[in-house]
């Protein structure tokens, strides 16, 4: 919506500046026609003048400059100055074809008053046009504020379009969240589904279990009834041998017969007591057991549910947090795109000024190295100037001594003496002798130039001269110093004398040179002393880095060797720990033996004394039958209970779903509302187009119709200006309705994720109620398995009550000569373990000993390997020492033959020692691998001494165990014999008490018949109620099934409505992106036309 009305105010705004700039070009056109006309009616004017000048003379002091318009500068003029220039050029014309007709003269005053007239309306025509002009201009100036006005207009809606494409990622994500909750749900849905599927399942098997039960049960009665007839018949069996054995043995036998009858029944009964007492017992523990898991469950599902909430709690306050947060980083994201932008620009501009300081850096350093040399080469002709100044002050003493003639022996003597003393001047400033080569040229040149003086007497006054010149024009050259002293004529005097020194100098230059071959040879010499220098230097060097690669190697196999040192070290600390860790084994063992026969002595003492309890308990049972009935009622009551409230309950969840569901249509219901006023919004966009496009034509014809141009601008600039202000409020209205929009949306995703969670919570809700019934049913099925392990047992306990009475008075005899046997067999196994102790002790002392030398040999290892160690430190200190002597010794080049002899003294040294360390650590490896094989031959004794213990204690073990059940038996016969015997000598009392027992007993015995079928009635009971309950069951699963496609087609719904919502969003963007384009498109388009206004005022 905005992006259409945004292009519509555009297209709008870019029609009424084609309509202007249209205005202004046909409005500068005409201003050049009524230019032209003036200039035509000035040249018509001159013309007129020229063959009418008598009757212009009144006219003369009328300046051109008011004929011509002043102001060409404004954008627009009216259509009256054009049709005022075309009557007046007509006029003109005809004015001048009646001059050209008329040959007389008769009317020069009218036609002088008709100019004037002419002319005043001519000034007046210029008045209005400069009014006219600066009306228009006043007009310009406000169309361009108007202009202004929309282009800040036109930023402000790209901003909120820009705000607005910023929201649209974030209802992207939205949506996106959205549908990953809902796919998350799908997930929790179909899990739901899956564990419901598990739960018919484990239901249709326990019901299945439950009717086996039932059968086995049926059965079991069955066999019950059948052996109670059995014992009946086997009863009147007994009776009927008792009395044949009467008859036969007389009253002895008979008294026998009841007290072996008696006191079987008394045995039966007792057993029969105590496994009751103990399942009883079992049934509390296990009663108390799943009272304590329920509770812990309901903690921990309290536990739960807090968190959760919590956790909802904090990822609502985390949503609102991260709004903000999205806010404010959207803000700085702008504020870091505008810095980011102006920032570019600053280094854009400060890279051109590094380029350039770099440029003016890199100039002054090839500035600076060219005034060092310069300086240099400064030096250097100074100090060849000079000398050259020494030299011309020796030749003009020559020549000042020459040219006297006197005392001819001193000066050649003076000049021979200056000679010497420049010639060893210029050697000592020469290095090696290098000099000596063009100072014996100089000398001989000299030598000739004398020659050809005495020959040339003539040439004394150019002495001077050449000297002069030679002063100036040295630079420090020695060619040019040569060349100046060929040029020098030296006056000498005709004599023999002179001959002689000629002949001396000869000599002296033979000895020059000489002395020159001396110092080449010398050079030569020292050349060759340098390259074999520095040949010495470089293969010092190869075998420097040589050695240098052999003492690395070195060092690197010294740490690999002390890293295996030290993983030996480590394994020896592993293997001790492990003998201290089997010694701990041991002494454990032999403590546990210890205490086992401790506790063997204890738990006689105390079956003694629970014997003598089982007669206490029996007492209690009765008691707590009467607890247990009473609390299985209890329990019956609040299972009644619960169920009540599990009922209600349902019936709340099923309110609560039909309003949900109302809620659904109402929410469908607002959104084909918004739907429909989404289509009527587009039909009102549309509507606007067509306005839009008849405005457009409106705005053709009017460039049709440019004649009424300055009046139809203002109007249509009000108009304009209405629907602006009208596109305006359409679009604030847009915008309301878009943020409305946007806020039910919102609400609308809020609705339905609580829903979803109330839906979350209502499904957990029903797994743990489904859950709790399992546990119940698994409760009763545990139950029915109890009740027939006893009928089990009774039947078991019947079998071996009859089968004993025969047995015991054989295993009385067995027994006696089994218990002679095996306290003989004891004796010998005690006499054994004994032996067998003392070996294992005697070996575990063994191994003790051989650990201790092993820990010694390990400590003397360590210490030996420390020892290396400092003497590796110390070997690489005199290594770096090493190569420090030999950076000097690359330095000090007199000194180096002395330092290798030293250095290869002190490395033949270091060898020896470090081979004697290598030797040393190869004996301490073998040691160690010695050690290592007597640690593992130590631990193969260990493992065998520790299999014979296990072997030994498993022995003992089987022996105790023997020794228990020959215990039990051995104090179950010397019981039986005790009471047995005390039962021969209390006959005569206790036969009449024995019968009233057995009556009492048949009492007891229909009591416990009664129990039974009590029993059984309960089981139908519960078996009932188990039905009802499945019923139940079944139908919440059917409401629940029900339930769960209900919110399946919602959320299929919910999906759909997401995807048109997708729809239309791609559809905006869509439209946004277009709108974008186009305001692109007319911003360019502005900018050329302002470009081409400016350059318009410019030609103006």
């Amino acid at each position: 919506m905005l992006s259409m009305e945004c292009s519509m105010w555009t297209c709008s705004g870019s029609d009424a500046d084609d309509d202007l700039l249209a205005n202004v070009q046909s409005l500068q056109n005409q201003l050049r026609r009524t230019e032209k006309n003036l200039q035509t009616v000035e040249k018509e004017l001159s013309s007129t003048g020229e063959h009418y000048g008598h009757c212009f003379n009144e006219v003369i002091d009328v300046p051109l400059e008011d004929f011509v318009q002043p102001n060409y500068d404004c954008q627009g003029f009216s259509s009256c100055r054009k049709n005022s220039g075309r009557t007046f050029h007509q006029d003109f014309q005809r004015k001048c074809n009646s001059y050209s007709v008329s040959t007389t003269l008769d009317k020069p005053v009218e036609e002088n008053e008709q100019l004037q007239e002419q002319l005043d309306a001519l000034h007046e025509q210029n008045a209005s046009l400069t009014s006219q002009n600066r009306y228009l201009k006043n007009r310009v100036e406000t169309m361009n504020f108007e202009l202004m006005q929309s282009k800040t207009k036109i930023s402000y809606l790209e901003a909120a379009l820009a705000t607005h494409l910023i929201n649209i990622p974030k209802l992207k994500e939205q949506i996106v969240n959205l549908e990953a909750e809902v796919s998350a749900q799908d997930k929790i849905l179909k899990d739901a589904e899956d564990r419901l599927d598990q739960n018919r399942k484990t239901a249709m098997e326990r019901e299945h279990l439950l009717e086996r039960y039932q059968k086995g049960y049926k059965v079991l009665k069955i066999e019950l009834i059948e052996q109670s007839k059995q014992g009946k018949r086997a009863q009147q069996q007994r009776n009927e041998a008792l009395l044949n054995v009467e008859e036969l043995t007389r009253a002895f036998m008979k008294y026998k017969a009841e007290i072996t009858e008696t006191l079987e029944k008394a045995k039966a009964e007792e057993v029969v007591l105590g496994e009751r007492l103990i399942n009883c017992e079992k049934e509390k523990e296990t009663l108390n057991e799943k009272c304590i898991s329920y509770r812990k469950d309901l903690d921990i599902l309290e536990e739960q549910l807090r968190q959760l909430k919590e956790e909802n709690h904090n990822t609502k306050e985390e949503i609102k947090g991260l709004e903000a947060k999205n806010t404010e980083m959207t803000s700085m994201l702008s504020q870091s795109d505008q810095k980011i932008i102006k920032l570019e620009s600053e280094l854009s501009e400060k890279g051109v000024v590094l380029e350039e300081k770099n440029a003016l850096l890199s100039e002054n350093e090839e500035l600076r190295a060219l005034t060092a040399q310069q300086h240099n080469h400064l030096k250097l002709y100074r100090q060849e100037i000079e000398d050259s100044r020494e030299e011309l002050n020796i030749l003009k003493t020559i020549i000042s001594q020459l040219s006297l003639g006197t005392s001819e022996e001193f000066k050649w003597h003076h000049f021979k003496h200056q000679l010497l003393s420049s010639s060893a001047k210029e050697a000592t400033s020469e290095s090696c002798g290098e000099s000596s080569k063009p100072l014996i040229a100089d000398l001989s040149i000299k030598l000739a130039m004398k020659e050809a003086e005495n020959q040339k007497p003539g040439a004394n006054l150019t002495v001077c001269t050449g000297a002069e010149h030679l002063s100036n024009g040295i630079e420090g050259q020695e060619n040019n110093r040569l060349c100046d002293l060929e040029t020098e004529p030296v006056k000498l005097i005709r004599n023999p004398g002179e001959k002689r020194k000629c002949q001396e100098l000869e000599l002296i230059s033979k000895q020059f040179e000489k002395v020159r071959q001396k110092f080449q040879k010398e050079i030569e010499e020292l050349r060759t002393k340098l390259i074999k220098a520095d040949d010495e230097n470089s293969a010092l060097r190869t075998s420097m880095a040589q050695r240098t690669s052999q003492f690395q190697i070195i060092q690197e196999d010294l740490l690999k060797k002390a890293s295996r040192t030290s993983s030996l070290e480590r394994e020896i600390r592993k293997k001790s720990s492990q003998l201290s860790a089997l010694e701990k084994q041991l002494e454990e063992k032999t403590i546990a033996y210890s205490t086992a026969a401790e506790r063997n002595t204890e738990l006689e003492l105390e079956l003694m004394g629970k014997n003598r309890c089982i007669h206490e308990l029996e007492t209690t049972i009765s008691e707590e039958h009467e607890k247990i009935t009473s609390a299985f009622e209890n329990e019956k009551l609040l299972h009644l209970e619960q169920h009540k409230e599990m009922e209600k309950q349902i019936a709340l969840l099923r309110t609560q779903l039909e309003k949900k569901q109302q809620q659904f249509i109402e929410q469908d219901k607002i959104i084909s509302i918004l739907q429909q006023e989404v289509i009527n919004k587009q039909h009102h966009i549309e509507s606007l187009d067509g306005l839009l496009i008849g405005n457009r034509e409106e705005m053709e014809n009017q460039n049709v119709k440019k004649d009424q141009g300055l009046k139809m601008l203002e109007s249509q600039l009000t108009e304009e200006k209405i629907k602006v202000r009208q596109l305006e409020s359409a679009l604030k209205v847009c915008k309301e309705e878009v943020a409305l929009y946007l806020s039910q949306s919102q609400e609308n995703k809020e609705m339905f994720e609580n829903q979803l969670k109330e839906r979350s919570e209502e499904l957990h809700y029903l797994q743990k109620e489904i859950k709790i019934k399992g546990q119940t049913i698994q409760d009763m099925s545990e139950q029915n398995i109890l009740l027939q392990q006893t009928l089990h047992h009774q039947q078991q306990m019947l079998q071996q009550e009859t089968i004993r009475n025969g047995e015991l008075e054989d295993t009385q005899i067995k027994l006696e000569k089994q218990v002679s046997n095996l306290e003989k067999e004891l004796q010998k196994q005690k006499a054994c373990a004994e032996d067998e102790l003392r070996r294992v002790e005697e070996k575990l002392c063994l191994a003790a000993q051989e650990a201790d030398l092993n820990r010694q040999k390990v400590d003397e290892l360590n210490c030996t390997i420390s020892q290396i160690k400092l003497e590796m430190d110390q070997c690489k200190n005199e290594l770096t020492g090493m190569e420090k002597e030999v950076v000097q010794l690359q330095r000090d080049g007199a000194n180096k033959a002395l330092q290798i002899n030293q250095l290869d003294i002190t490395l033949e040294e270091a060898r020896s020692e470090l081979n004697r360390k290598a030797n040393e650590v190869n004996d301490f490896e073998d040691k160690l691998l010695q050690s290592e094989t007597c640690h593992r031959k130590a631990l193969q004794k260990i493992a065998e001494l520790e299999s014979a213990l296990q072997n030994a204690c498993g022995e003992l073990k089987i022996t105790l165990t023997q020794l228990q059940e020959l215990q039990g038996a051995l104090q179950n016969a010397q019981s039986s014999l005790e009471e047995k015997n005390i039962a021969i000598m209390d006959l005569s009392t206790e036969l009449r008490y024995c019968k009233d027992e057995i009556e009492d007993k048949k009492q007891e015995l229909l009591d416990m018949d009664q129990a039974l079928k009590e029993r059984n009635w309960e089981l139908k009971q519960r078996v009932a109620q188990i039905t009802q309950l499945d019923m139940a069951v079944r139908e919440h699963k059917g409401e629940m099934e029900q339930q769960i496609i209900q919110l399946q087609c919602n959320l299929e719904k919910s999906e759909l409505e997401i995807k048109e919502c997708n729809k239309q969003i791609e559809s905006l963007e869509k439209k946004l992106q277009h709108s974008k384009d186009e305001l692109r498109e007319k911003e360019f388009e502005l900018l050329q036309r302002d470009q081409e206004i400016n350059q318009l005022k410019r030609k103006k």
